[in-house]
């Protein structure tokens, strides 16, 4: 399809809600080429069933500011509307409507820190049966624009059981209080006696009150091997899709707008946002499970 037939698709798909001279003043083609096109190759039986779908698929792409994927939308269609269609359509209709979703990069850290004692007992299994038995936690940073302060810190636990941020805590900076707020979110959320928490060898999880704390609190300790990111990438997972996606929602500057932008994304990514492997969210899922 080449780029004029696009434009012309593009009109048809929003001829019923805005004025054909409208739409191609803003896509640069004639009216005669269009209504051509339209007689010749418009009315056919496909872009007929793309028309009606295609109000679908934009209203989803735009509620998810363009973070959801053909994957994504696939499952949405069904969940929310009972339109069950093809990955492949749903990709095919995307490219030709000009839909591109926003692909994060993946970055991962490397905080080489011995520890000597802690053994790694998750060992990159990642899954788990039943919420409460298998948490991840880590802390990352928010660029802040405005202010005298630069960073805003975040530390999430993370059940491994649906995905869901269990607790965490933000802060202008990395000192214990950060880790012990968020372990008190996790303790009012509850878990199972002798639960493991994962964790990296960063200096707060290497910390003696750390450790006590956690012992205290009747939880498993394990860590990430010296130098190896990707024993804690189900954590790093959900920091790279913060600091992508909540982006493309609201534009944080200052400590407070990036605290509530925080407060916000997680909420979102808690009980809105889709996960593939889950087709729902990580909140979905688990009150289906129960």
């Amino acid at each position: 399809m080449n780029d004029k037939q696009v434009q012309y698709a593009f009109i048809l798909a929003n001829s019923k809600k805005y004025p054909v001279t409208t739409l191609v003043e803003i896509t640069e083609v004639s009216r005669s080429g269009y209504y051509k096109w339209l007689k010749r190759d418009g009315a056919c039986d496909i872009d007929k069933r793309d028309e009606e779908l295609i109000p679908f698929i934009l209203k989803i792409f735009n509620d998810h500011k363009g973070n959801y994927g053909r994957k994504r939308i696939k499952i949405e269609l069904k969940n929310e509307y009972g339109i069950i269609v093809n990955e492949k359509r749903v990709s095919r209709m995307m490219k030709k409507y000009g839909l591109q979703c926003k692909i994060r990069r993946k970055r991962y850290k490397h905080r080489p820190q011995p520890h000597g004692t802690i053994p790694n007992i998750l060992n990159r299994n990642f899954k788990a049966n039943k919420p409460g038995i298998k948490f991840s936690v880590d802390i990352t940073y928010v660029e802040v624009k405005k202010g005298n302060q630069k960073w805003m810190y975040v530390c999430a636990i993370k059940d491994l059981f649906n995905g869901e941020i269990v607790a965490y805590s933000i802060g202008t900076s990395q000192e214990m209080s950060l880790v012990h707020r968020a372990l008190d979110e996790l303790k009012k959320k509850g878990f199972a006696k002798g639960a493991i928490l994962h964790s990296d060898q960063g200096f707060q999880f290497t910390n003696p009150a750390y450790i006590m704390r956690l012992k205290r609190m009747g939880i498993t300790q394990s860590m990430s091997r010296r130098g190896n990111c990707w024993d804690n990438a189900c954590i790093e997972n959900f920091f790279g899709h913060l600091k992508c996606e909540m982006y493309n929602f609201s534009q944080p500057k200052t400590v407070i707008e990036v605290h509530e932008a925080v407060d916000w994304y997680i909420d979102y990514y808690n009980n809105k946002r889709i996960q593939n492997k889950l087709e729902m969210s990580p909140v979905q899922y688990r009150l289906k499970a129960a």
